[in-house]
């Protein structure tokens, strides 16, 4: 996939943005705050249907305005297509393909590496969940299916438990949560078994050094290497009472965690900043050639403002790793270290004031 142009209007700081990438990567250079994450938001959308930022339509409207409109110029096995979302204050957005309505809307391959993502190496168990899930959606429509009958199942079954539900409706609840909870378990694994290599590799690449790291899917109560259904049935019954004086449901993928081992501590933990920052670009690189392999076309990466958080060796790494990629998007508040960076190769450089976005020299 390549985008050859995308137009933005209303889209957050952005008033109206019309731009044409003849290169396969682009730099956006601009102060803090000047809406180069903003431009980034947009791209994904567009690409996958939803904000890297988990914004609300309301919040990636202009102040003052009613609607933003999103368009690209999609370039993509040879053929070219025009993708549009009109996103709005009330009301769901409204994608077109072509000028027609698009109700069964396709992903685009799309990786973005975002500050935020830090927190999925530092942060609470959810954020890492989550990583797992969007990625594993993105590669499969029965995933998200899953993933979303699960979490009605959930949501009904914790209600019941408030509620103090009859025993026979809870256990209706459980067996078909455990059904649902089997399948997401069990496509997490399979994620994990391709995307891991990828982790390590990239991890070791960027440290320079050969640091032991580990990755674990860790079931609440039980060892999915013994069976994720009897588990999941095992589990049920330990927290049963547990279950009813709290009236939340203490069992399923819900509660389930991903531990990053770096020489076998908790990342979590005990890594320091650098090594966060590390594991979080390699979480990215890693998701990007799971993408590639699974789906079979060119991926386009976007990266914000990431090359500041790194020392010039890693920086020069980094470069390494993404600049043959087939469309790269990079965001940074100095133009000047991707100019040393990139040597004679070539690249659209733009600056970015007070959401303006001018072709730079």
């Amino acid at each position: 996939m390549y985008l050859e142009k995308v137009e933005l209007v209303n889209w957050r700081n952005l008033e109206r943005v019309e731009l044409s990438f003849p290169e396969k990567v682009l730099v956006l250079v601009g102060d803090n705050a000047q809406g180069k994450t903003n431009f980034l938001e947009a791209l994904f959308l567009l690409a996958r249907e939803t904000s890297p930022r988990r914004a609300k339509d309301e919040e990636m409207i202009k102040w003052g305005e009613s609607f933003s409109y999103l368009k690209a110029q999609v370039r993509e096995e040879g053929s070219r297509f025009i993708r549009e979302v009109v996103v709005k204050k009330e009301g769901k957005k409204e994608w077109r393909r072509d000028g027609k309505r698009e109700t069964r809307k396709t992903p685009l391959p799309m990786v973005g590496y975002f500050p935020q993502d830090q927190e999925l190496v530092g942060g609470p168990p959810q954020k890492r969940r989550d990583f797992l899930d969007e990625a594993i959606s993105f590669l499969s429509p029965s995933y998200k299916k899953w993933l979303n009958e699960y979490e009605k199942l959930l949501y009904r079954r914790n209600l019941l438990l408030r509620e103090g539900a009859q025993p026979e409706l809870l256990e209706v609840y459980g067996e078909r949560l455990i059904s649902c909870g089997v399948k997401v378990v069990e496509a997490r694994l399979r994620y994990l078994h391709q995307f891991v290599p990828y982790l390590q590799k990239f991890y070791q690449e960027l440290s320079g050094e050969n640091i032991p790291l580990r990755i674990i899917y860790r079931s609440l109560g039980y060892r999915w290497e013994e069976g994720v259904e009897k588990g999941l049935r095992k589990t049920r019954e330990k927290v049963k009472e547990e279950e009813k004086e709290k009236g939340v449901t203490l069992f399923g993928p819900h509660r389930d965690e991903v531990i990053f081992l770096l020489q076998d501590r908790e990342m979590r933990d005990f890594a320091s900043q650098g090594e966060k920052k590390k594991m979080a670009i390699s979480l990215r690189l890693a998701e990007t050639s799971v993408v590639r392999s699974i789906y079979g076309k060119d991926v386009v990466v976007l990266v914000d403002d990431v090359f500041s958080e790194l020392d010039k060796k890693r920086r020069a790494l980094l470069w390494q790793k993404i600049k043959n990629e087939n469309q790269v998007f990079l965001t940074t508040t100095e133009g000047e270290e991707i100019r040393e960076l990139s040597g004679s190769y070539p690249f659209s450089f733009f600056r970015i004031e007070r959401g303006k976005i001018e072709k730079g020299e």
